[in-house]
């Protein structure tokens, strides 16, 4: 069973709660809206076990405030819809800067990170939700 993800932050970054939280526990297509516009994008896949995990990404200006606002408001979200707290992810050698927040369910990993793209110019938020 695929999770999918309704994602609405509003005046600034506050998340629209209700329809945010139905996103991880309930079966629909990805609508995904960010602040001024910015639309997401999501796709699903496949793991070797059978598991599948819907994949949302916003791109926003290399290093813009804004990705680091709509990262700190979906951890916020994530964190009151599911009732838990994140796991910070281990240091990584990564070359750009990388953050990556786990959420740990009974029926779900719900995991949020941001991550600077040098060669891209590019800094993007990622939200996954991986189901058995």
């Amino acid at each position: 069973m695929i999770r999918a993800v309704v994602l609405c932050i509003g005046c600034a970054t506050t998340v629209h709660a209700d329809g945010f939280c139905a996103s991880l526990t309930t079966d629909q297509p990805a609508t995904l809206a960010l602040p001024e516009g910015t639309e997401g994008t999501c796709s699903t896949s496949l793991d070797l076990s059978g598991a599948r995990a819907q994949n949302c990404h916003w791109p926003f200006t290399y290093r813009a405030p804004e990705a680091i606002e709509a990262f700190d408001a979906v951890l916020k979200a994530t964190a009151a819809c599911l009732g838990v707290q994140p796991i910070a992810d281990q240091d990584v050698n990564h070359p750009d800067s990388y953050d990556l927040r786990t959420f740990h369910t009974d029926t779900a990993q719900v995991a949020v990170s941001i991550k600077d793209k040098g060669a891209l110019q590019q800094t993007y938020v990622f939200l996954r939700i991986n189901t058995p």
